[in-house]
């Protein structure tokens, strides 16, 4: 084959991404939606493997964060916030639930 391929797509109106998808779509001009796709599913990609190695180091940061400190130490370590290690954690917890 030549250097291209078709990709035909139908879109239900009755789910809300999908429409949301088509009204996006339509709104890009003819010969433009092309580059305009291919760019949405590149930048999506590198968010998503951007997002999964953000996810590692903070997973494995927090493998090497003793959680068991008293506060006192906590307070020389700079007082850390407990929202912030809450957040951590449930990140931490909402990866290994999808993994």
């Amino acid at each position: 084959m030549a250097g291209k391929r078709r990709l035909n797509l139908s879109f239900s109106l009755a789910s809300s991404q999908q429409r949301e998808a088509w009204h996006i779509l339509s709104s890009i001009p003819a010969g433009q939606r092309t580059d305009a796709v291919c760019r949405m599913v590149c930048k999506a990609h590198e968010q998503d493997a951007l997002l999964s190695a953000i996810r590692g180091l903070i997973r494995e940061e927090l493998r090497h964060l003793d959680l068991t400190t008293e506060k006192s130490q906590q307070a020389q370590a700079g007082d850390m916030d407990e929202n912030v290690l809450g957040f951590l954690l449930a990140l931490q917890q909402e990866e290994d639930e999808i993994t």
